[in-house]
């Protein structure tokens, strides 16, 4: 378990080491964000010691509660023309660091890591999703983009610099790296497969994107898989024989791992920035970024239909599903905040 930190330090941008000694070239080292009195003996390892008063300070410093109001009326999308669900509120609202860029699924025991920061410098906050308190942190590259973890404990770190990325595996009981694996484009979100042991890496720009695939238990890419270039994110289906991946302008489309060809495609609304599958498949969630206000789509895989659609802050980054599936997670930040507001699926 993360230990608690106070006191950040800039990073600075050199390579970052890879399993078997290669660099990434531009990509940030992991080290502390923070280090221990000049006193005490300082310990390599992936987070330093310090004191309660100044874990304290640095606790105040990272969290930042606010209230978000209830937001408004959602687009129509095709197909299935659905108003927003009348009255329908957040079960909990759940403080998070704030400047909060990324979360990945809650684990069985409660806790949740959230990738937060700047782009001087970042890390991982491993905090409580009941009541939000941080249990502890470590700083990453501040090429980190995006997060996401498997039930069994191995974190995926997505990374991109200007023309390369990586995925950093680490360990999700002690946030140590485990190792590195180097990507051919920049690295923009990361999701985790069924089996708990594949992540799904969205990689490249606009013109050119690809979803690599990369087994953890070796760090191999076990193929690369074309999608739109304007693909926002994705979602492995329960089967992992198929990647539903969203656009900025709301098509959904269905792409077959096997020979990269789309086998399906609709449109949630005029815009998307985040997709989530339910645990047994039946259900996407598609966050739709419609200013001023968002909302998520609640789409019946089976019939290529919106179903509902939920609120969403403006500032709503990404959702995620609870493993049992009965929950949803938007996640909201700003340099200013940031939280997890929990609803019934």
């Amino acid at each position: 378990m993360a230990t608690p930190v106070a006191g950040v330090q800039a990073h600075e941008r050199p390579s970052v080491p890879g399993c078997d000694g290669r660099t990434v070239p531009g990509l940030a080292p992991q080290r502390p964000l923070y280090h221990a009195h000049a006193n005490e003996p300082e310990e390599r390892t992936a987070m330093t010691k310090v004191t309660q008063c100044r874990a304290a300070a640095a606790m105040a410093v990272l969290l930042t509660v606010i209230a978000l109001s209830a937001c408004g009326a959602s687009t129509s999308p095709t197909r299935s023309a659905t108003a927003m669900s009348a009255g329908t509120r957040p079960e909990s609202i759940v403080p998070a660091p704030k400047s909060i860029l990324s979360a990945a699924q809650p684990e069985s025991n409660g806790t949740m890591w959230a990738l937060a920061g700047s782009v001087a410098s970042r890390g991982l906050f491993e905090f409580n999703l009941p009541g939000g308190q941080v249990i502890g942190s470590v700083s990453v590259s501040n090429a980190a983009q995006a997060v996401a973890q498997s039930l069994t404990g191995t974190i995926g770190l997505a990374l991109a610099t200007k023309k390369t990325g990586a995925l950093e595996l680490l360990d999700g009981r002690t946030a140590k790296l485990i190792r590195t694996v180097p990507l051919a484009a920049p690295a923009r979100d990361v999701v985790i497969g069924s089996d708990d042991t594949t992540f799904y890496v969205l990689t490249g720009g606009a013109s050119n994107s690809s979803v690599t695939v990369v087994d953890s238990r070796d760090g191999r890419v076990r193929g690369t898989i074309p999608v739109p270039g304007d693909t926002v994110s994705l979602a492995a289906d329960v089967q992992q024989t198929a990647l539903y991946v969203l656009q900025g302008n709301g098509r959904v489309s269905k792409i077959s791992i096997a020979d990269g060809k789309v086998t399906a495609s609709f449109v949630i609304g005029n815009s998307g920035r985040s997709l989530a599958i339910s645990p047994d498949g039946s259900t996407l969630y598609a966050l739709k970024d419609t200013f001023p206000t968002a909302n998520v789509a609640v789409v019946d895989v089976a019939s290529e239909s919106v179903r509902r659609a939920l609120p969403a802050p403006r500032d709503c980054l990404k959702v995620l599903t609870s493993a049992s599936g009965s929950q949803l997670y938007e996640v909201v930040g700003t340099a200013a905040y940031g939280n997890i507001q929990v609803f019934a699926a």
